[in-house]
């Protein structure tokens, strides 16, 4: 016989960092609720990370709703053991059910039916907050390598000495690629880097870390809608690295530490690689957008009259003689191959989701976190509202605007008092008083009506391959 289900009004699937921002408001508007977790809190940080794993934005930068940090604090870059410590800490008092799989979810009468390890939930809501990139995506030519060589990914990655004796290609110079293939150049092992089209940025300019600048700028809080090429959210985010206190990571860079650059990985069989001839075009892109990152800077400082140090460059940016000469075709017996590191980009799982939202890449179609199904909602991905909605760094801000949905949706009358958005505490003192060139879009204000108005149009949150933001 069938067991009745548990009625909670919403149900939350995920308990990393959005996950628990979306409850911290719903208790906040006193919505009743639960949070789901497959492991444990912040499971991906602990499990999917490798050894030396550090944050790429400073620590100023985590908006987690109600976080502070001591003034003057704040730019160093977080470990993993740093953030599971801080997730842990600030899930405390919200209602989490760790170890508790949800395995799946339909629409049923009106509402939602949430089957999980551990029973079936009648819902009124659901928020899907499991990660956009949660699910490494390998490129079917894997299954082409020879069968000695041994594959992993940038998700089960742990540290150089845990790897077979050999040479290592590392496939995909993403943010987890050439930060993987950096440390293992350090270590002393000989390093393959099979590149890709990916913009970088200097660790520090003109006398401020990037990301002070790009605050600054407002180019975090560019709201999706603004974005005129579809390709922007599929663009990787810039190479760059918090480790050893944050450094600038360049293909020339990277060259002189003894790392064999090449281009795409287009093809294998019997033992042959075959590569792109894209590795020069790479480097003059990689170039080019730091230069134009450089360029914006200089031009605020001049129309702002920012007294700020002149122009410099990172030592890591010269260039390097040799780093374009490559070939297309290589023998993995010859170069003595023996590792394949997949660092080709993450995507979504959300199989689970039995309710036709999904596009062809599992992401999910919704306007600012809300699907065309009532009462289905997505948070912590991606481009959710802006272009840092799927970090540390823009979090807060679509939980609070889901959340007020939801609360909303629920009780007929006022809306909840919407949350300022400002700076983090802990940021710099002079980001405190700035005015975002890109405004993000604040939560429905208190006196209109319950009844929202139909959402302009629907997105995608799945990203391309070889997109990876988890290190930020």
């Amino acid at each position: 016989m069938k067991r009745a289900a548990n009625h909670i009004d919403v149900v939350v699937v995920g308990a990393g960092q959005a996950g628990l921002a979306v409850s911290y408001y719903l208790r906040a508007f006193g919505t009743e609720h639960v949070v789901l977790e497959r492991d444990r809190i912040a499971e991906s940080w602990r499990s999917a990370r490798w050894d030396s794993f550090t944050l790429v934005t400073p620590h100023w930068m985590t908006r987690l709703p109600g976080w502070g940090l001591a003034a003057g604090t704040g730019r160093d870059f977080l470990p993993t053991a740093g953030v599971v410590a801080m997730l842990e800490r600030f899930a405390r008092g919200l209602p989490v059910r760790a170890n508790t799989e949800v395995l799946a979810v339909t629409a049923r009468g009106g509402g939602y039916e949430v089957v999980t390890s551990a029973g079936t939930i009648a819902a009124r809501a659901v928020v899907v907050a499991g990660g956009g990139q949660c699910r490494p995506i390998i490129p079917g030519l894997a299954a082409r390598l020879p069968a000695g060589i041994h594959q992993t990914d940038a998700a089960h990655y742990r540290r150089p000495a845990a790897l077979p004796p050999g040479a290592v290609l590392v496939v995909g110079s993403g943010q987890s690629g050439a930060q993987i293939a950096d440390e293992l150049a350090t270590s002393g092992r000989d390093v393959l880097l099979a590149t890709s089209r990916v913009p970088r940025v200097p660790r520090r300019y003109r006398g401020r870390d990037v990301h002070e600048w790009t605050v600054e700028l407002g180019l975090y809080d560019q709201p999706a809608g603004a974005v005129a090429d579809p390709a922007e959210f599929r663009e990787p985010h810039p190479m760059l690295s918090g480790g050893g206190g944050g450094h600038t990571i360049s293909y020339a860079q990277l060259a002189r530490d003894g790392v064999r650059l090449l281009g795409r990985l287009a093809d294998a069989g019997a033992g042959v690689l075959r590569f792109g001839p894209d590795l020069p075009g790479n480097m003059a892109y990689a170039d080019h957008r730091a230069a134009q990152f450089r360029h914006a800077v200089d031009e605020y400082v001049a129309r702002a009259g920012i007294a700020a140090p002149p122009p410099d460059t990172d030592p890591a940016e010269r260039p390097h003689a040799g780093a374009g000469r490559v070939p297309e075709k290589l023998s993995m017996r010859a170069e003595r191959i023996a590792v394949v590191i997949w660092c080709t980009g993450f995507g979504p799982d959300t199989g689970w989701l039995r309710v036709p939202v999904l596009g062809p890449g599992g992401g999910l179609a919704h306007s600012r976190g809300i699907t065309a199904f009532p009462g289905l909602y997505v948070a912590g991905y991606p481009w959710l509202s802006t272009r840092g909605s799927g970090i540390l760094y823009g979090v807060a801000a679509d939980a609070a605007r889901v959340a007020q949905h939801i609360a909303v949706a629920a009780h007929s009358g006022r809306a909840p008092r919407p949350v300022p958005h400002r700076a983090p505490p802990g940021a710099p003192a002079h980001l405190h008083s700035v005015r975002p060139l890109h405004r993000p879009e604040r939560a429905q204000p208190p006196g209109r009506p319950a009844g929202q108005p139909a959402e302009p149009r629907l997105r995608s949150t799945g990203r391309g391959p070889g997109h990876d933001a988890r290190t930020s």
